[in-house]
């Protein structure tokens, strides 16, 4: 992968030389479809519970 930093054999690699981000930064660059997906799901859960209920 041409992408990746070279990893030297004997130590693990840190979450930016096997992935090429960090979690953090994923989310932060994600966060509108992040919140999108939350967003729908909220809707969907919400409505669900409204339907058993009545």
């Amino acid at each position: 992968m041409p992408f990746q930093l070279e990893i030297p054999k004997d130590k693990q690699p840190r979450p930016e030389q096997e992935w090429g981000f960090t979690i953090w930064e994923f989310i932060l660059e994600n966060k509108w479809y992040i919140l999108a997906i939350v967003l729908i799901v909220g809707i969907f859960l919400y409505s669900r519970n409204y339907i058993k209920k009545h």
